[in-house]
């Protein structure tokens, strides 16, 4: 038995399920979990002694790399000068400064710990700003675990909705609108009539059934309708946000996606017009537990103590959560070509995976973005999360072992990303190279 069975034993005797994450359990692809024992730039170093290429990097919440000097740095001398106040302190101001003008003059930012708290809250800003109660999302987007987020379409659109987990009652999610990702305009349409939306929560780039394209039909006609029935817009940009370029899809004002399935490979710009509301993460805690919401000023004015929605934290703008965000956000804006660098390590790894898969004659569809990408089983690049589900999961599970083998890990699930920083090295991308050939 190795030292990480060992540790799995171990952990289902005190931990449910053994897991502090479902997906970490590694039974999507019907094996027992990795334990890590520390991590350095592009590798994670296993208790079993292996040294892996990480191409999950935490989730996407690591772009500079492992254990990143000034970040480690930075936390060092938090640490020292204090771990936790629950009070103010002149770092939350810098933060949130420098977040908030890498959107316009105005914007204002919150401070949370994570993602789930960051849509959570600005629902609820987004209810008591419009005064309404019906909020929409797309299946597939992924939006953290608060009990209104847990929704599937059901058996028919935009009619009740049916959890998705047990332990949420239908009450919770009476007010929850779920239609496919990608939705026809009809539906969309439809739907704005029927009930009284006050916000739309899109993930413009979702990243949980994998890496999946907007429409520009779609993104435009969301976008024309919110403002049409007073609805307000907000982007999910927690796995975005600081990843696909400064300040996200938002700042950029566009999508730039590299695609290749069976019809060929094609190159798209899709324009993503700017959002009232939207939600931050991972990148912008540097590694460490964070969350932020946002947007524009007016709309924010009503969060507690200016206004009556309210919001409050014991570790909402932790130092060193701050501190870290900091160190990495800066290390991020000191490099001029720090996204070019990391488009071009991303768009190195889409062609290895694209030559590989094509000599080996196995077909595949993959979708990138800056430092985001994804493989399907499939002859079509997915539309929505129904497509993304008629992958063939049985050839990911022996390609996730062929990379094992080789010394490469990748998320544990077909329906998640890949994440690249700027630390990953030729050899990493090697890697996955030989792993195709031994397929």
């Amino acid at each position: 038995m190795t030292e990480s069975e060992k540790l799995f034993e171990d952990a289902k005797k005190y931990i449910p399920g053994g897991v502090n994450s479902p997906v970490r359990s590694f039974s999507n692809v019907e094996m027992n979990p990795v334990y890590v024992k520390k991590a350095r730039g592009s590798k994670i170093y296993t208790e079993d002694g292996k040294e892996l290429s990480d191409f999950v990097m935490s989730w996407g919440a690591i772009i500079l790399g492992h254990s990143h000097e000034k970040v480690v740095e930075e936390l060092r001398k938090q640490i020292e000068e204090g771990i936790s106040f629950g009070l103010n302190h002149r770092k939350e101001v810098e933060f949130a400064k420098m977040i908030s003008k890498s959107f316009g003059d105005g914007f204002s930012f919150r401070f949370v710990n994570s993602g789930t708290e960051a849509v959570m809250s600005i629902v609820r800003v987004a209810r008591g700003f419009s005064k309404k109660k019906f909020v929409m999302r797309f299946s597939g987007c992924f939006h953290g675990h608060s009990d209104q987020f847990l929704t599937s379409s059901g058996s028919g659109l935009a009619t009740l909705q049916i959890p998705t987990s047990d332990g949420v009652p239908e009450e919770f999610i009476s007010c929850t609108i779920t239609l496919p990702f990608n939705a026809p305009d009809d539906i969309l349409e439809d739907t704005f009539k029927k009930y009284d939306i006050a916000c739309c929560v899109l993930e413009v780039l979702p990243a949980n059934m994998g890496v999946i394209p907007p429409k520009q039909k779609f993104i435009s006609k969301i976008y024309e309708l919110c403002k049409k029935h007073k609805s307000l817009l907000i982007y999910d940009e927690i796995v975005t946000g600081f990843r696909v370029g400064w300040g996200g899809i938002t700042k950029k004002g566009e999508i730039h996606i590299r695609k290749f399935d069976g019809s060929g490979e094609k190159e798209e710009k899709i324009k993503v017009p700017e959002p009232d509301l939207i939600t931050l993460g991972k990148v912008i805690g540097g590694g460490t537990p964070i969350g932020a919401f946002g947007g524009k000023k007016d709309i924010m004015s009503v969060v507690a103590p200016s206004g009556k929605v309210y919001q409050s934290g014991t570790f909402a703008g932790n130092p060193l959560s701050i501190r870290a965000g900091l160190a990495t956000l800066c290390a991020i804006s000191s490099r001029e070509d720090f996204y070019k660098t990391l488009r071009q390590k991303t768009e190195q790894l889409f062609y290895v995976l694209k030559e590989g898969f094509f000599r080996k004659g196995i077909p595949v569809s993959i979708v990138m973005e800056t430092g985001v990408i994804s493989v399907f089983f499939s002859e079509k690049v997915p539309e929505n999360f129904e497509d993304a589900k008629k992958s063939d999961t049985e050839m990911f599970k022996k390609f996730f072992k062929k990379l094992l083998e080789n010394k490469v890990l990748i998320p544990p699930s077909p329906f998640e990303a890949w994440f690249l920083s700027v630390s990953h090295e030729e050899e990493d991308i090697e890697r996955v190279e030989k792993a195709i050939e031994s397929l």
